[in-house]
């Protein structure tokens, strides 16, 4: 950065902390900012899945126990079965049982286990809790969808592990 006298310019000195903290600070308020537009009640606005697929926020995971929750507006939308699948890097797709478990996936549409997430209010809850994924490779693509008469609607978030 340079800041100006009267003479010219100057390079402006950062102590290695502030030059640290300022990418930092932007990314956590950034992070909290989306937070508190998933978790306000009210005119938040939250993400609607659409048939082509909806990019969600991507978010920091323990490999060994994952705990993700997302919720989404269904935005007048009646599903009739919702489904969870994760894509680890370079790894076949798995899908989510009803159970919690995770199984192989073709990664065909009509091969999708219902998972029956909680719909209230006009949304939709995606709860993911104490999974393990240690054995996988990360960056993980975890998609939700739920399905409606005219086809699927999905969003895809991706899981980083937290070092």
């Amino acid at each position: 950065m340079m800041a100006r006298t009267g003479s010219g310019l100057r390079a402006l000195q950062l102590s290695r902390r502030a030059v640290i903290a300022l990418p930092v600070t932007a990314v956590v308020s950034s992070v909290a900012r989306w937070a508190k537009s998933e978790t306000m009640s009210g005119g938040a606005t939250l993400p609607r899945l659409s048939y082509s697929g909806t990019e969600l926020a991507p978010v920091f995971v323990d490999r060994a126990f994952v705990n993700i929750s997302v919720r989404v507006d269904l935005a007048g939308d009646r599903p009739v079965a919702s489904y969870m699948a994760a894509r680890p890097q370079g790894m076949p797709a798995l899908q989510r049982t009803p159970r919690g478990e995770w199984v192989l996936w073709d990664q065909r549409t009509a091969s999708l286990i219902d998972n029956r997430f909680a719909s209230s209010g006009g949304h939709l809850f995606f709860v993911l809790t104490g999974a393990n994924f240690r054995k996988q490779p990360f960056p993980i693509s975890l998609e939700v969808a739920y399905r409606t008469l005219a086809g699927v609607k999905f969003g895809v978030l991706t899981m980083m592990a937290q070092k």
